[in-house]
């Protein structure tokens, strides 16, 4: 089968964990920042969101996501100067964003995202877990530097932002691990999809939804009630 770049084919258990670890997004105003194909987006408006906007830094990818999902909203821009007012946003997610970032940059981007979250606001944030396994399974951490966080730093870096850490979970092990060599190998190399796709998605479901993985962590983070 040829590779299919839309929402129906890329569903997998990393995007399922999101949905759960969010939960509750009826009548929330929403700003995704790296929205990817729009699959959030889609989601949380069949889960009756008041409204949310994606950020992709593409004007192309923003042309194709306007017309893919229209009664979305979305707009060109960065996670490091997020084109909105202060304390506009009820809830803001960042899926695998974080490690694509220019290095060192993670505390301007907490920063940005804390000024446009209302008091009370909470930040939902995945990124990939540094342990052995996921570091020494991950073609792009050895072909580009890919970078995966430790949960310390982590939780450094958004305290240093001013947030308050409210829940860490994490997702994902060999079945997603495995899953991701051979979505490179067959979509950089022959452009289709990998071998026996649905039954992986089935393991990789599992693997994130059952609480035990270490792949990726997942993080729900909240900005303080207090404007002092």
């Amino acid at each position: 089968m040829k590779f299919q770049n839309n929402i129906e084919q890329r569903l997998t258990g990393r995007y399922n964990k999101s949905f759960a670890f969010v939960g509750n997004v009826k009548d929330k105003t929403i700003l995704d920042v790296g929205c990817s194909f729009g699959w959030f987006e889609k989601w949380a408006i069949e889960n009756n969101c008041k409204r949310i906007i994606g950020i992709e830094p593409s004007e192309v990818d923003v042309k194709y996501l306007k017309d893919a999902i229209p009664n979305a909203t979305f707009i060109s821009g960065s996670a490091l100067c997020v084109p909105y007012e202060n304390d506009y946003f009820e809830i803001l997610v960042m899926w695998e964003v974080l490690e694509h970032l220019p290095k060192n940059s993670e505390n301007i981007s907490f920063q940005e995202i804390y000024r446009v979250l209302k008091p009370g606001g909470y930040l939902f944030l995945s990124t990939p877990n540094r342990t052995f396994w996921s570091c020494s399974l991950d073609p792009a951490w050895w072909l580009v530097g890919h970078r995966h966080y430790n949960i310390n730093e982590l939780k450094e870096k958004l305290e240093d932002s001013g947030f308050e850490i409210i829940n860490i979970e994490y997702g994902g092990r060999f079945y997603e691990l495995i899953s991701m060599i051979l979505l490179y190998i067959f979509k950089w190399c022959f452009k289709s999809e990998m071998p026996f796709k649905s039954w992986f998605d089935k393991k990789r479901d599992a693997e994130f939804l059952d609480g035990a993985g270490f792949t990726n962590v997942f993080l729900k983070v909240r900005k303080s009630l207090s404007l002092n």
